[in-house]
């Protein structure tokens, strides 16, 4: 229950989001490494992402590891366009797809996964 992130003066907490009512289709945390857990006594298997699922996000887009700020906005740019009339899971193919061709390094196209539903099928 201590994993928190933070947002402008203040953090937002796992335990803020279990009471968070939050019915957002897709929430985006393009930061570092925002897709990972700390094991820690007492919050071993609890975590942001778990939080923001538990508080109704239906799907989570992050990154699993410190992240190129100029690749990130890349891959981000082409995502949100792509993702307009396609599902996410789509988006985030095809934006991977076009920042491999021109950043071929995994480093700049490879750290975001989805969580969740993601799909309508």
């Amino acid at each position: 229950m201590f994993s928190a992130i933070r947002l402008g003066d203040s953090y937002l907490n796992v335990y803020d989001l279990y009471r968070l009512r939050l019915p957002a289709e897709l929430v985006t945390l393009s930061g570092c490494a925002t897709g990972l857990n700390v094991a820690a006594a007492g919050d071993e298997i609890l975590g942001i992402s778990r939080g923001l699922l538990c508080a109704g996000a239906r799907s989570l887009l992050l990154s699993l590891w410190d992240v190129h700020d100029e690749g990130t906005t890349s891959f981000m740019t082409r995502f949100y366009r792509a993702r307009i009339g396609e599902d996410t899971a789509s988006a985030v193919r095809d934006a991977m797809r076009e920042t491999k061709a021109r950043h071929p390094h995994p480093y700049y196209w490879a750290p975001f996964a989805l969580a969740g539903k993601f799909r309508d099928h």
